[in-house]
């Protein structure tokens, strides 16, 4: 009886098979063909999108990487020049102490000795020391003028007067130095011009 109700039940899914296999014409065969294919295509876009956004999230991450290192080294770059500054600036204040140290001991030897001879002598040391150190340290130097033409770039017309033993535009008289590192011109010399 079993066998009977296999047979049964076979010969139904048979029918049910022949059933559903319908017979499609040619432009629905066409139409499923194409269907096929869309979906193939739309199955590698839909991977190609993926690998896109995953391309896209390492470049993000790779971005703020490069934004986070670049932002470390501006700090860092700020820092390095902080330190330079504050080391440029304790070295001028160190080489000023002999400077002071010999400017103390001057008004010192003053205060003892009348004579100003030595006043003179000490003075002349300590401005020979100031000097020497500036000298040493960025090149600075003095310069006077006097006699030279009337040069904006170089001299800051304090005044102009009338000068009968000079020609016009000459400088006659220098109220103060003017100071140059190298080729830089750290302060004009205020000077007098003639008319």
């Amino acid at each position: 009886m079993t066998e009977k109700i296999k047979k049964t039940t076979s010969k139904k899914d048979a029918t049910v098979k022949s059933a559903t296999k319908v017979k499609l014409t040619a432009k629905e065969k066409s139409l499923t063909k194409i269907i096929a294919k869309l979906e193939e295509q739309n199955e590698l876009l839909t991977d190609e999108l993926v690998d896109q956004q995953l391309r896209v999230l390492a470049a993000e991450e790779k971005m703020l990487r490069v934004v986070a290192e670049y932002e470390n080294g501006k700090r860092r770059v700020e820092r390095e020049k902080e330190r330079s500054l504050t080391f440029a600036k304790d070295r001028i204040l160190i080489g000023l102490f002999p400077i002071i140290d010999n400017l103390e001991r001057s008004a010192l030897y003053e205060e003892e000795h009348e004579n100003s001879e030595t006043k003179l002598h000490g003075i002349s040391l300590v401005l020979d020391q100031i000097k020497k150190y500036l000298k040493d340290t960025d090149d600075v130097e003095a310069f006077d003028p006097s006699g030279e033409l009337f040069d904006p770039e170089l001299h800051e017309a304090m005044a102009m007067q009338p000068a009968d033993d000079h020609k016009p535009g000459v400088v006659i008289q220098v109220y103060e130095k003017g100071y140059r590192s190298g080729d830089r011109i750290l302060r004009a010399a205020k000077v007098v011009v003639s008319q």
